[in-house]
């Protein structure tokens, strides 16, 4: 049985005893409620966060894992039916009230990372500002593998036939191979059709463009169902690959800067 790091799901009493053995750094991740296309549930980046965030701490084994922060950053998708976008203004305050939290309870560190990719540009900005003028005591790390995460998951899947306009960036094979593994009940395979498959929007140099075309024109745009991939075929034998390889990125990042 593994041992508990889900805060939320922990006394107050035994949060006190984790940090008093040892316990002493955090995970917090930013996901998202968002469309994630006709199969997938609007919690999709919200679960794949919780994974993650589990499978990190797990593998640390001196870390707990603060509740998953959303909704965030998701106006790109506002177009969609049972999206929440927060704004950006809100989005720093919560991050800086979560942080200054985490200090009083007597974390050391807190590390930070992604389950939406929206988030992303907000962390990398101002987590610097909260470590300084906010936290100041407390070692934050902000953890940034999406783009790099993005190229080493499609180069496993082209080992396996999958391109990367199928593998996708939303709601694609790779997400849905995920959440076959951690939310199986909440996949509707039945639903899952192809969205854009364009193969130069998902080439490397084009990426960052592709992204900022969602931002500003939003998903819809792109995609009339809300799928940037391919979620057919996915299957939770990937997945779980997937996911591993996901967990091993996050890991070897945060070992590689934690502060001592």
């Amino acid at each position: 049985m593994q041992e508990a790091v889900l805060m939320e799901e922990m006394t107050w009493k035994e949060i006190r005893d984790a940090i008093a053995s040892g316990k002493d750094t955090v995970i917090v991740v930013s996901a998202s409620i968002e469309q994630h296309g006709p199969h997938l549930p609007t919690a999709t980046d919200t679960i794949i966060g919780y994974g993650l965030a589990q499978g990190v701490a797990q593998r640390l084994g001196n870390a707990l894992v603060a509740p998953v922060i959303r909704p965030a950053l998701s106006r790109h998708h506002m177009d969609f039916p049972g999206s929440i976008a927060i704004r950006l203004k809100t989005f720093v305050k919560v991050l800086e009230e979560y942080c200054a939290c985490l200090k009083i309870h007597g974390f050391r560190n807190a590390v930070l990372f992604v389950s939406h990719g929206g988030n992303s540009d907000a962390l990398k900005a101002f987590v610097p500002y909260i470590a300084k003028k906010v936290t100041p005591g407390l070692g934050l790390l902000a953890v940034y593998t999406v783009e790099k995460n993005i190229a080493s998951l499609q180069a496993f899947l082209k080992q396996k036939g999958i391109t990367p306009p199928r593998a996708g960036v939303h709601a694609g094979f790779i997400e849905t191979s995920m959440m076959l593994v951690l939310r199986p009940d909440l996949v509707n395979m039945k639903k899952a059709k192809p969205g854009l498959t364009d193969e130069d929007f998902y080439r490397p140099e084009n990426l960052m463009k592709s992204k900022l075309d969602s931002f500003v024109h939003g998903v819809k745009s792109q995609s009339r169902n809300g799928v940037l991939g391919d979620p057919t075929g996915a299957n939770a034998e990937t997945g779980k690959e997937l996911l591993e390889r996901k967990i091993d990125d996050l890991v070897e990042e945060i070992r590689n800067n934690l502060p001592a």
